[in-house]
């Protein structure tokens, strides 16, 4: 229990205890491999499975209400269950109409009928269901498996006119792992009962149904295919997940005339590639589960037009990223492209530092009323953060794509994706090394994982001759401030000169708990990020001479100078993992600056946040 109500901290503390921000922290960077507090109720909140109203109001009584809100659904799902998966032996004794009961009967009101039936769409399931993420050893589990049998049953027995299609074991399998992840034992009492009873372990089954249920309420269209009882004579009719492809393609013609007119003219239908990038929300094309879970919280959270509508500009943002390829390989190296991703870069330091930043682009008028609600408080720099991972720079490179739909900021992102390709590091080994000694200096630490740039291999041959096992990243460069990091909170030059100390104060109450150097590192470079893409909308404002925008400004430069206490107090406490008893004060005087950080970024998030405007557009 004292490990739940930790996490609830957490997530209360990086969400500002907003539902607005609760959405904008799917956008954050945060460092690869960190675990993500409660994801699995993250995304109940977004799909709307749990009222995400009650985020940030008392404890008690948000707790009370997703209870009755999750016994609901949990006792919809148990009666569809004992109605859809039943044996009929059970009923067979003492039944009045034996031929009717019996297991052979060709009645088709006779309940081994439908058990046949239901029998033979089982083995369908299953065949799928053994070959779900075969990397991943959760899914091997036998009970995993009948989990994952049994709801996918119970739905398309509920949904008979759709049924079960492939594809959708890969939409419930990363619902299941989270839920499951997440669930705890409810036993006992305390102030967080309620809480654990949202995420009991018993109902693991129920809540990972109400959550595809959810998902597939949005993407159910995508999974119709044409009637076979249509006459040959009929008119052929577009399917919606057809419909959907070639609205992705008239919208890469939007903001990329020329690639647009080029897979047009190799007469690549953009259903070939597209089907699978829609019914399984990129989940094949990503190589790590971990990325897939990324990628779905900025697709679930994404509140422009409701969940999963940035699934159109992130297949455009995956097209720009291969924009070279396609407009000079021919059809079969084009093909073989879309239908076979290359992995997204992974930028070096110094390509990051050189990386044109998303506001350079001409803005255009935010496309969707709650677009313009959300976009100030999407970290868009973001993007040159070294902690950001390449899936995380996708998001972000979308959802602007998506709130400027223009030539110039399709052409920003393709130079991007030109400029990390050239200098990009080669992942080579992935195995996290034995912790360092308490004697280790600073700068030794190793980040993870482990690479080797690729662009300077051939500029620097005889010295990477004699480093060809490389343990670290490069060192940062000393030539901007950004490289200082580079690798967070580990600065290059050691122990950093603590300035501007303050007294230690008490830590407010829902920050009381001590954070690990990860879980620091990733409240940090979400707070900076915010505070970059902040600054820089704060001095557009301020060049227009808009209302606020002074102000906004200075709230701006105080948050900046409390975080760059907040910095120097984590670089000292990440020096070992656990927190020493001398560094107590650090950690208040931290936890304090925190807060100070945080109440400045709440008051530019109001000043930043334009009206809300009505759409007019049908993107």
């Amino acid at each position: 229990m004292d490990k739940l109500q930790a996490k609830w901290a957490d997530l209360k503390r990086l969400a500002l205890m907003s539902p607005s921000h609760l959405r904008a922290l799917a956008f954050a960077p945060q460092p690869a491999g960190a675990a993500v507090p409660l994801r699995s109720l993250r995304w109940r909140l977004w799909l709307d499975a749990l009222p995400i109203e009650q985020f940030g109001e008392d404890d008690d009584a948000c707790w009370r209400v997703w209870s009755v809100a999750a016994e609901s659904e949990r006792r919809t799902y148990a009666g569809l269950k004992a109605q859809f998966v039943v044996d009929p032996s059970a009923g067979a004794e003492g039944a009045a109409d034996v031929q009717r009961m019996h297991p052979l009967s060709l009645d088709e009101d006779s309940p081994w009928s439908q058990f046949h039936r239901d029998q033979e769409l089982r083995r369908t399931i299953q065949q799928d269901v053994a070959r779900t993420f075969p990397d991943e050893a959760y899914f091997g589990a036998a009970r995993v498996q009948r989990l994952l049998a049994d709801v996918l049953l119970v739905y398309a027995r509920m949904h008979s006119a759709l049924g079960y299609r492939q594809g959708m074991h890969e939409l419930l399998a990363p619902l299941l792992m989270a839920v499951d992840r997440d669930a705890v034992d409810c036993v006992g009492g305390g102030s967080g009962c309620r809480l654990a009873s949202v995420l009991d372990r018993r109902f693991v089954e129920h809540d990972a149904f109400a959550l595809f249920g959810r998902l597939m309420r949005l993407c159910a269209a995508w999974y119709q295919v044409p009637s076979l009882a249509s006459p040959p004579a009929a008119p052929r009719v577009q399917t919606p997940i057809v419909a959907q492809c070639h609205l992705m393609l008239d919208k890469l013609a939007l903001v990329d005339p020329r690639l647009g007119e080029r897979l047009r003219g190799l007469d690549i239908e953009p259903q070939l590639f597209g089907i699978r990038w829609y019914r399984l929300l990129f989940s094949r094309e990503l190589a790590r589960l971990d990325d897939v879970c990324a990628l779905w919280d900025v697709l679930f959270a994404d509140s422009a037009a409701g969940p999963l509508r940035l699934v159109d500009w992130v297949a455009v943002v995956v097209l720009l990223a291969n924009r070279r390829r396609l407009l000079h390989g021919d059809y079969e190296e084009c093909l073989t492209t879309l239908l076979h991703l290359p992995p997204l870069p992974l930028p070096a330091p110094e390509a990051l530092e050189r990386t044109p930043p998303l506001q350079q682009a001409g803005a255009a008028p935010p496309l969707l009323a709650d677009a313009a609600v959300l976009a100030p408080k999407i970290p868009y720099a973001a993007l040159a953060l070294p902690a950001t991972t390449p899936v995380q720079r996708l998001a972000l490179q979308a959802a602007y794509l998506r709130s400027r739909p223009t030539v110039e900021a399709a052409a920003l992102i393709a130079r991007q994706y030109e400029l990390w390709e050239e200098e990009a590091w080669d992942v080579v080994d992935d195995v996290v090394p034995p912790p360092p000694a308490k004697s280790r200096p600073l700068a030794q630490v190793s980040p993870l994982p482990v690479a080797v740039p690729q662009a300077r291999k051939a500029r620097a041959q005889g010295a990477a001759q004699q480093q060809t096992h490389s343990s670290s990243l490069p060192s940062p460069s000393p030539r901007s401030p950004r490289s200082t990091f580079a690798s967070p909170p580990v600065h290059a030059g050691g122990a950093v000169p603590l300035t501007d100390r303050r007294a230690a104060q008490p830590a407010p109450e829902f920050y009381g708990a001590v954070r690990s150097p990860g879980e620091a590192a990733m409240a940090l470079g979400s707070a900076t990020a915010q505070v970059a893409s902040m600054a820089a909308q704060c001095l557009d404002m301020a060049a227009d001479g808009a209302d606020g925008g002074r102000r906004a400004v200075e709230d701006v430069a105080a948050a900046l100078h409390a975080l760059a206490r907040v910095w120097q107090d984590e670089v000292v406490r990440s020096a070992d993992g656990r927190l020493p008893a001398a560094a107590a004060a650090t950690a208040a005087t931290a936890e304090a600056d925190l807060r100070e950080v945080l109440c400045h970024l709440d008051r530019v998030h109001v000043r930043l946040s334009p009206p809300a405007q009505p759409d007019h557009s049908g993107f």
